[in-house]
């Protein structure tokens, strides 16, 4: 018998004694280097043993990765028994170890003093738990996982208005190790694309590390676009294959802004001075006249500002890569639909000209 043999089936003995029970579980001893396992230390005791307290020593877990941890204590064929779980991933090929676990187990005594008295006391004793073997196979390079998983996109909408958010989401599920893999991103050409964050849920069941990670994307064009294909290269241990999840590219089709409706203009300000002098002086009428005249011109010239707004507003959306547009265009939509204050137009036209002028030098 080995070196190690002989100290293993040594430990085994003393814990034997003991009249503890310290026993550990690995859902694997044959792994890929990045594959989730599961390692389980088991303590159990009976309740009239001369314990009175437990403390975990945990082992070093050299060179594994911790996914997930939990400890659970309950009584169990009149035994109280204490579970340690461990979900981890070798960061190496080769063969590892665990590394060693100890249950320290404080035990009360009773000795006598010199007058004759029993004088209780405690005791610390360490339980060891055997070290965990395994050995770990290395994975392909220019994978981003290892594990199966599938890849599913989703928008909230295939048609939208200009200036408008669609909402992408992409899902990465299935049985793995997602815990390095590089978060999920997308970029579309001429599309402002805004991170608003993800969610991940990760369990063990059923025999796997089960892990599901969700982003969401805000996408926002003045034009028709199409969002590309997502790729995901990961290892699956069962294949022993490299394996490509993909999404499904999406058309979005973008409509042109929707103007509001133009401003109806009241009655009084149709009427006719013939109309008004039928009853009134003729100071009175040119009075009114005037006013209605001066009503008219202002009429007039807020329906020019809106409409050379509208087709700034047409212009800056060709150029919302670039900030300085992209501001202004919000500040235009703002008072054209939520009746903001006025943007200044001269500046509007100072940034089109310089926009413009850039167009052509990179022509």
């Amino acid at each position: 018998m080995s070196i190690r043999g002989k100290a293993l089936a040594l430990l085994m003995a003393v814990n034997a004694l003991s009249g503890y029970e310290l026993t550990v579980e690995s859902s694997s001893r044959q792994v890929y280097q990045g594959e989730p396992l599961q390692l389980v230390y088991r303590f159990a005791h009976t309740a009239s043993d001369k314990g009175v307290d437990f403390r975990f020593a945990a082992p070093e877990l050299a060179h594994f990765q911790l996914l997930q941890s939990h400890a659970e204590e309950r009584n169990e064929n009149g035994k109280e028994l204490w579970e340690k779980t461990y979900v981890v991933a070798p960061l190496q090929g080769g063969e590892l170890s665990s590394g060693t676990a100890a249950m320290n187990v404080a035990e009360r005594t009773y000795t006598q003093d010199a007058w004759g008295q029993w004088m209780p006391s405690v005791t610390w004793q360490q339980h060891l738990f055997e070290p965990v073997t395994l050995f770990a196979n290395p994975v392909p390079g220019g994978v981003q996982a290892v594990g199966d998983f599938a890849l599913k996109a989703v928008i909230d909408r295939n048609t939208t208005e200009s200036g408008e958010p669609v909402r992408l989401t992409l899902s990465l599920s299935g049985c793995g190790n997602l815990a390095t893999a590089q978060p999920l991103r997308m970029a579309v050409a001429g599309v402002s694309v805004f991170d608003e964050g993800h969610t991940a849920n990760a369990a063990w069941k059923d025999g796997c590390y089960y892990n599901e990670v969700n982003r969401t994307f805000a996408l926002v064009g003045a034009r028709d676009f199409t969002i590309p294909s997502v790729r995901f290269r990961s290892f699956d241990p069962a294949t022993q294959r490299v394996v490509t999840a993909a999404s499904l590219p999406m058309p979005v089709h973008v409509r042109a802004a929707v103007h509001s409706q133009q401003r109806e203009i009241p009655k009084e300000e149709t009427m006719t001075i013939w109309s008004l002098a039928a009853g009134s002086a003729a100071g009175f009428v040119l009075g009114v006249a005037l006013t209605l005249l001066a009503v008219r011109r202002r009429s007039r010239e807020e329906r020019v500002r809106v409409d050379s707004l509208r087709t700034a507003l047409v212009a800056l959306f060709k150029h919302l890569d670039d900030p300085e547009a992209k501001k202004s265009a919000e500040a235009v939509e703002k008072y054209l639909y939520e009746a903001a204050e006025a943007p200044d137009s001269s500046k509007i036209a100072t940034l089109l000209g310089r926009l413009k002028r850039g167009e052509r030098k990179a022509r």
